[in-house]
């Protein structure tokens, strides 16, 4: 054997290790939703800024978006936990989806996160919302209202209403953060260990 040829056995032996270092099981680490499969590979991220388990997540959930091939990976904004006016959960949907137009979804988000589990913030009206972008340099006044204000914006906003009625509807979208993998199968975040894990069962589940 070559040098060169045992340094690629070398480099390859490892990974395949590694690849084989976590198995999963349905109904363990993954559940099968009853509906067609998507037609590019995706993974959905359910959530909502007032959901304090999905404000813990956000770091791992940025950490996914960035090893992940581009536009793999979708964030969508629930509206249903209780004790919050939909509406004004649907403030933050329309926030979130300003932010992603303009590049600074991820900037947005933590914003929007500390606003409400650090200093314990609220939102009333479409205003707030802008007020706290610009504070944070993520638009201007005048980009959040054109943005905000678009039709692009409301149909993006009324498609996350209409995929949070699709899977809750399926049993598969009960809670948050939720995650979906290609639309058929669902992640069981509590039998996930370690970062590592979630993303070897996040590749697996979209070549499966």
């Amino acid at each position: 054997m070559t040098k060169k040829l045992f340094l690629i056995v070398a480099l390859i032996f490892p990974l395949a290790l590694f690849a084989k270092e976590f198995t999963f099981e349905e109904g363990k680490h993954f559940s099968r939703i009853k509906t067609e499969k998507s037609e590019k590979p995706q993974v959905t991220e359910f959530f909502s800024y007032y959901c304090p388990h999905c404000y813990n997540f956000e770091m791992i959930a940025q950490r996914l978006n960035k090893e992940l091939p581009a536009d793999t990976f979708v964030k969508s904004h629930v509206n249903f936990l209780n004790g919050i006016d939909p509406k004004t959960q649907s403030l933050l949907s329309v926030g979130y989806l300003v932010a992603k137009q303009a590049g600074k979804a991820s900037e947005a988000s933590d914003a929007i996160f500390s606003f409400i589990h650090r200093n314990r913030g609220s939102f009333a009206t479409i205003g707030d919302v802008r007020r706290l972008f610009v504070l944070n340099d993520i638009v201007t006044e005048e980009k959040f209202d054109q943005l905000a204000g678009s039709m692009a914006i409301a149909a993006q906003e009324q498609y996350m209403v209409e995929q949070q009625k699709r899977f809750s509807d399926l049993r598969a979208l009960t809670g948050v953060p939720t995650f979906i993998v290609n639309d058929i199968y669902r992640i069981e975040l509590t039998s996930i260990k370690s970062y590592d894990e979630l993303k070897a069962l996040v590749d697996y589940l979209l070549e499966k």
